[in-house]
């Protein structure tokens, strides 16, 4: 049933949590779907409540990182407090591990990745997250992953707790252990809890199996940390020690960040002790089908797994440890170069033998051959620069239409081509927060061509997306960065 809530035409329920319901709506004033965040009518009336609200959604909306959701506005209608966000249309972490089961390591990490890069935004603009967990992650159906729900983060320089309403902000099962004490918060917090939520990835279970609040507050500050490896033994060992230093109980103890997380635990995939010798991932078939859930997720940071082998190589025993400390730096001691040669063992001794005769020679010397000119080396030219790359849209077996960015002159595209009644948009998102779209209405004539007029530098990526009316039915998911302005 469709009710009206000021210009938001409301279509139906999303999801309803503590502080209220996200509900899918239309935007009537600027023809768009959106997730409608409203917060819970019995609890609008607290004064304190609505404040820390507003807090939130103000440090919500500082936020410009790709996976974090945008917020198009926040407000009050009607003695309602509302946040409009995008609509994102895929499903939480949460559900698909409860319907796949545990994820393949490299799924895992892509996941992380990304979710780090917002955490690592977020810190950067003082904001804590506080509630990071499975089910406010969501993965678009281009495997594109989005931390959602910082509207329970806080300023992390605020003083003011604003708990004394008795809200609890996070969830348990991935609580850091200063959250129950008095200790400072910081985004180490967040670390910890994206080092539970890697655990359940890789394990398909919680970190801690405890069914009362209480005992779950204990488990996170007395029982030892969880070690993946003991319920999935096919894991690379590395896992373990990632796990163990990002759900360590002092945060001091932790990673700096939650990007040195994800580092660590994409350096695990490449390190050469990642998996004994002769072992074989025993997934379940239910894991391999988050291939397909998450294809294209680990894209870019596939592209960077060279780079981190040989960034910052914390050594032990002969073998990198991405889990452990970088070392403290010392001289390099100078020696002379070894040569490389084969492992073949060294011929027995045997008795001096006599030289080899010289075969007789003929009276007559060989012709003089010609001197040979040397030539100079053949110069390769070096490969055509890409400028231009394109993503087609498929929808039901049938390519529906293709979008693409050409870096000179800074250009979108948007082609439908198929004429089916739906229509195209192609998006885009810099690096440095600006974002655009290029429309083909059409199926009819060449692609739309449209200027986004960039800065000289920066980084632009895409996505293309398929639309039926007012309403998006798919899209291709976003491509990793391209250089802007060549």
């Amino acid at each position: 049933m469709m009710w009206q809530f000021g210009p938001y035409r409301v279509e139906g329920l999303i999801a309803r949590g503590g502080m209220g319901e996200i509900l899918r709506a239309y935007d009537t004033r600027h023809d768009r779907v959106v997730a409608l965040k409203l917060l819970a009518e019995h609890l609008a009336a607290d004064s304190e409540f609505r404040e820390r609200f507003k807090r939130e959604a103000h440090a919500a909306a500082r936020l410009n990182e790709p996976h974090v959701i945008p917020i198009h506005s926040y407000g009050e209608i009607d003695g309602r407090l509302y946040l409009d966000m995008r609509l994102v249309e895929g499903s939480d972490v949460g559900s698909l591990l409860a319907r796949y089961g545990p994820m393949a390591p490299a799924d895992a990490v892509g996941l992380i990745e990304q979710v780090a890069q917002a955490l690592d935004a977020a810190r950067d603009q003082g904001v804590v997250h506080r509630d990071v967990k499975p089910s406010n992650i969501l993965v678009g159906n281009g495997g594109f992953a989005y931390l959602v729900d910082f509207g329970i983060a806080h300023l992390a320089r605020t003083s003011a707790t604003l708990t004394s309403t008795g809200f609890t902000i996070g969830t348990l099962d991935y609580m850091a252990p200063e959250r129950f004490d008095d200790a400072p918060v910081d985004h180490r917090a967040d670390v910890y809890s994206l080092a539970c939520v890697l655990y359940q990835c890789l394990t398909g279970a919680k970190p801690f199996a405890g069914e009362t609040a209480a005992s779950l507050i204990n488990a996170h500050l007395n029982h030892p940390v969880p070690v993946p490896s003991a319920a999935r033994p096919d894991l690379p060992p590395h896992f373990d020690r990632i796990i163990q230093r990002g759900m360590a109980k002092s945060s001091d103890a932790r990673f700096g960040s939650a990007g040195e997380l994800a580092r660590a635990a994409r350096l695990a995939l490449t390190s050469p002790i990642a998996m004994p010798a002769g072992a074989e991932p025993r997934g379940s078939g239910r894991a391999a089908r988050w291939g397909f859930v998450l294809a294209g997720a680990g894209a870019v940071a596939a592209i960077g797994a060279a780079a981190l082998a040989v960034t910052q190589p914390w050594q032990i025993a002969g073998q990198v440890d991405p889990a452990g400390p970088p070392p403290t730096a010392e001289p390099l001691a100078t020696s002379a170069p070894v040569e490389q040669t084969s492992a073949r063992p060294a011929p027995p001794p045997t008795e001096q033998q006599p030289p080899p005769q010289e075969p007789p020679t003929s009276a007559t010397p060989p012709p003089a051959q010609p001197p040979v000119e040397e030539s100079e080396p053949e110069v390769v030219p070096p490969p055509n620069k890409q400028t231009k790359w394109c993503r087609a849209v498929v929808f039901e077996g049938v390519q529906r239409g293709v979008g693409c960015f050409d870096a000179v002159g800074d250009h979108l595209s948007a082609h439908d081509t198929h004429a089916d009644g739906m229509w195209i948009r192609t998006d885009s998102a810099t690096d440095y927060g600006r974002t655009g779209e290029c429309k083909d209405l059409k199926a009819e004539g060449p692609p739309v061509d449209c200027q986004t007029n960039m800065r000289e530098t920066g980084r632009l990526r895409f996505q293309v997306e398929l639309w039926d009316a007012k309403k998006r039915v798919t899209e291709t998911g976003w491509t990793e960065y391209f250089p802007i302005g060549q």
